[in-house]
């Protein structure tokens, strides 16, 4: 398998206010970034896992869990946002499965 495509994780901005730049905190924080195996979520597993077919979900395999929470993530410096639907087990690293975010 491989960890091909570069995924960064994101936080979304926490709105506090900042006194070292006298406004409040709107950009979204960029937790971590790191390579991971992505792939789409077949018609049959969709159905299996989410009960339906669902466009703009995909698998994203890590060599490990990520620590830290996070709202979404991105695949290859996209704009697309996608949000986390679903974990899988694996007997090597950790999966999630993503969906994309369509304005929530």
């Amino acid at each position: 398998m491989r960890y091909d495509t570069v995924v960064s994780i994101f936080k979304n901005a926490d709105g506090k206010y900042n006194p070292r730049t006298h406004n409040h905190n709107v950009e979204p924080i960029l937790i971590d970034s790191f390579f991971a195996n992505v792939t789409d979520l077949g018609l049959k597993n969709q159905v299996q896992l989410l009960g339906g077919i669902k466009q703009g979900t995909k698998t994203v395999r890590l060599k490990e869990k990520v620590a830290a929470a996070w709202d979404y993530l991105t695949i290859d410096g996209d704009d697309r946002k996608y949000r986390f639907i679903s974990s899988l087990s694996v007997q090597k690293g950790y999966a999630v499965i993503v969906g994309e975010d369509v304005g929530l």
